[in-house]
């Protein structure tokens, strides 16, 4: 605790040039050297609000052209996955499930690889084993023994 601290008002204080002041005297001196250097720190600071505005705007603006740029890159990415596509002949569809990549290079080599596999798939469609043939599905096996036992098969 200073020497001031829980002082009565009719304590005696002394100045630097020899005089004695009482505790009302100082706090009054102290108040107004308190309320010169709010005026000080206002005075000096009183654009503060602007320039906190200002840094808000640019800050703000930052983020836009941030957005922006991503907006245009996206684009430009989507505008190549569909130029590829159409080259390879890709539907709308399969473009945006496999075009998956980023670059022009790995883009081709995918819409490459899905023209690939669509052109092997038409040109070998599937098989499926005795295509053509007809069978009875109610014919357990009598009629071929029927055939062998008769000397017909």
């Amino acid at each position: 605790m200073s020497e001031n601290e829980g002082a009565t008002p009719d304590a005696k204080e002394s100045s630097p040039d020899g005089q004695e002041l009482t505790q009302a005297e100082v706090d009054k001196i102290v108040a107004k050297v308190r309320a010169e250097e709010r005026r000080k720190a206002s005075e000096k600071f009183k654009d503060y609000d602007d320039l906190k505005a200002k840094a808000g705007e640019k800050q703000t603006l930052e983020e836009r052209i941030a957005e922006m740029e991503q907006r245009t890159a996206q684009a430009v990415a989507t505008a190549l996955r569909s130029d590829i596509a159409a080259e390879f002949g890709i539907s709308k569809e399969d473009r945006d499930l496999f075009l998956t990549a980023t670059d022009e290079d790995t883009l081709r080599a995918q819409a490459k690889r899905l023209a690939d596999r669509d052109a092997e798939r038409k040109n070998n469609p599937p098989r499926v084993p005795k295509e053509g043939t007809v069978t009875d599905p109610h014919d357990n096996g009598e009629r071929e023994f029927a055939r062998q036992l008769f000397g017909r098969g």
